[in-house]
């Protein structure tokens, strides 16, 4: 079933993205045509365009985090919450796939933005400079620090997945305490957000001088002694994981408790 919910999100949430990323795509395309013509009478038309793609490079990320709040929100708490909740699945599958569909559309929107910004930027051949000054890099690492690099970098795509799901699951669990509310549920969800995030990061504070981690020996000048405090960066990193899970849980568990438990939709 859940499957079957993540097709429904991505068809309900497509028709407003997808437009979005070609109308974002399509003005980075046209403004660096126009400005490849380099004619003085272009300059117009040129700021004209990049003005617009500015917009939509805006509204973008505005939509992304409209939509994120707004599907959750109608589907889960308002009127349509009638209708889902009757549904043959659990509370749970539900506040996963909201934040799969949410965390998908926000990473696609990142690489979108970032491919609009080649297409300006970029002249001939850079791109294959790029690359070829990329791959020598990436071999030099490689004979540096060995496999520590794969580690690190599976390590720092985990947590960077973790944190933005965390921040996410941070709002659903604010709206869900909102709804609580009889009145003003919306100001109770912003007040729910702020009460919630000071919370998370007084417990960060103390929870993060719990392990007898050792402390850095000073800002690494080199690589070598980067690579001597490897394992020191390690045990951090890890550390910083558990407690990205920690909050997702937290946050999870709350919002989970009350569609399961306290909902009411009057």
């Amino acid at each position: 079933m859940l499957s079957k919910l993540l097709k429904y999100e991505i068809k309900a949430t497509g028709r407003v993205f997808l437009p979005l990323f070609l109308a974002l795509l399509a003005f980075a395309g046209i403004t660096r045509l126009i400005a490849l013509i380099g004619q003085q009478q272009w300059d117009t038309p040129v700021a004209i365009s990049l003005l617009i793609y500015g917009f939509i490079m805006v509204a973008m990320f505005v939509m992304t985090f409209v939509t994120m709040i707004q599907r959750f929100y109608r589907n889960l708490l308002a009127d349509e919450g009638y209708l889902m909740h009757t549904l043959p699945v659990k509370p749970w599958q539900h506040i996963v796939a909201k934040l799969l569909i949410s965390m998908f559309w926000i990473v696609v929107s990142g690489i979108v933005a970032f491919i609009s910004i080649l297409i300006l930027a970029l002249e001939r051949g850079d791109l294959r400079d790029i690359v070829a000054s990329v791959a020598p890099f990436l071999r030099r690492v490689l004979d540096q620090f060995g496999n520590w690099t794969y580690l690190f970098s599976l390590e720092m795509l985990i947590g960077s997945f973790l944190t933005l799901a965390s921040g996410i699951l941070l709002i659903y669990a604010s709206m869900a305490i909102g709804h609580l509310f009889r009145k003003h549920r919306m100001l109770a969800s912003f007040g729910a957000f702020i009460g919630l995030n000071t919370l998370s990061q007084i417990l960060f504070g103390i929870l993060i001088k719990i392990p007898k981690i050792a402390p850095f020996a000073g800002m690494p000048m080199n690589a070598d002694e980067f690579q001597a405090q490897l394992p020191i960066i390690q045990e951090y990193v890890i550390y910083g994981i558990a407690l990205s899970v920690l909050f997702c849980t937290i946050y999870f568990a709350v919002t989970q408790y009350i569609l399961s438990k306290r909902l009411n939709l009057e």
